[in-house]
């Protein structure tokens, strides 16, 4: 399905004027917008490295980010793409791509589009919710020669909190199209043994984000361990196509902007995608999102629409307020990022072993039918004998 880029860009004039810039493959435009100062210095506390921002009332935020982002005439303008692109059997992607650190830091997804009735595009299939990364040049698609691994990193002593994504996985895991290890890390020593004793396609980091008082952001297990460095061990294993980043905890939800930068800075020219909460969730939370997004990505659907089905699964039963924290930011480009080769049918060489028996039969048959009608002879000759296979064959 071909997807129709809707991007939209906040920057700055030479007069330090806020302005909206919305690009199409038809139409671009720019509106000078004003931007609540509340929401301005928000962003900017949420840069501070020790600043707690609470959630909150997220309808809220959605409502007050909705109508940065979505004015009329954006949002008028958004709907006729959509309905344009679905026309041509695609769909639209929202592409969100904010130069200002300060509002880059706020959660976006939240977003709702107003009037009659707000409605939110990050939840919606054919208004799919990205960030994009600074790298321009998309990595072809990896090959996924057997289940999708993922390697979920945990803080010491958390596994049974995580555990659950085992459960919700079970079938999928029973059938071998997806396996999850969970591993606690006490140095990126642990993580660099983990990745060595076999092939990971997406590896999922729980740990606490921050910005220590040297102005290095690093995560946090049983020590502190630097982006840089984990950036040049995952450069190392070139079948990492997706890394995850998210903070868990008990208490009340928070927004954080941390995550988000610490997951962009460990993107690639062969990590072409990472998923992050922008802010701290339960552990139930993250382990419920990761296990509708992962199962997605095996049942082939794109990327963007894997997190957006990701985010729906957080505001059905219970309602979850967190929905709006889970956040994508792809390489402009990627489609995707896997390519899953066709499972390996066991009974497949069976069904390949009967056709050759068949026409060697047939085969034989025919060369009987001939001698007989050229020497009149009834003679019978030994057929080739094929051993009929009796158990599963080993791959």
């Amino acid at each position: 399905m071909q997807i129709t880029p809707f991007h939209i860009s906040i920057g700055a004039n030479e007069q330090g004027d806020f302005v909206l810039y919305v690009f199409t493959a038809s139409q671009n435009i720019a509106i000078p917008i004003d931007i609540p100062e509340y929401l301005v210095q928000k962003g900017g506390r949420l840069l501070q490295p020790t600043h707690t921002e609470l959630l909150g009332d997220p309808g809220e935020l959605g409502h007050e980010l909705g109508a940065v982002i979505f004015p009329e005439v954006v949002r008028d303008m958004l709907i006729a793409h959509a309905r344009t692109a679905q026309n041509s059997n695609g769909r639209l992607q929202i592409q969100i791509q904010i130069a200002v650190p300060e509002l880059a830091a706020l959660p976006w997804e939240w977003a709702m589009v107003p009037g009659t009735r707000e409605w939110a595009p990050a939840i919606n299939d054919d208004y799919a919710v990205v960030r994009l990364s600074s790298i321009n040049e998309p990595a072809p698609p990896i090959l996924v020669d057997g289940p999708l691994c993922i390697l979920l990193l945990v803080h010491p002593e958390q596994t049974s909190q995580f555990s659950l994504i085992h459960t919700m996985l079970q079938s999928e895991i029973n059938a071998k199209r997806i396996s999850v290890n969970i591993v606690e890390v006490h140095s990126i020593v642990d993580i660099e043994h983990a990745l060595s004793q076999k092939i990971y396609h997406v590896v999922h980091f729980v740990g606490d984000v921050l910005l220590n008082a040297d102005n290095l952001i690093r995560i946090v297990f049983g020590s502190e361990i630097d982006v840089f460095e984990l950036t040049d061990l995952l450069a190392q294993f070139p079948d990492i196509g997706l890394i995850s980043v998210t903070m868990a905890g008990s208490g009340e939800p928070q927004i954080l902007a941390m995550p988000q930068i610490f997951a962009a800075l460990l993107m690639s020219k062969t990590i072409n995608a990472a998923i992050t909460f922008s802010g701290v969730s339960r552990p139930d939370t993250i382990v419920r999102f990761a296990a509708t997004c992962y199962n997605a990505i095996i049942e082939d659907i794109p990327l963007d629409l894997a997190v957006t089905r990701g985010r729906r699964a957080l505001t059905s039963g219970r309602r979850d307020v967190n929905w709006g924290l889970a956040q994508l930011r792809i390489v402009p480009g990627t489609e995707r990022l896997f390519v899953f080769d066709v499972p390996h049918n066991s009974w497949s060489w069976v069904r390949a072993t009967l056709a050759v028996i068949g026409i060697a039969v047939a085969i034989s048959g025919a060369l009987l039918l001939g001698r007989m009608l050229n020497n009149n002879s009834f003679a019978i000759p030994l057929l080739p004998s094929f051993p009929i296979p009796m158990s599963t064959p080993k791959p």
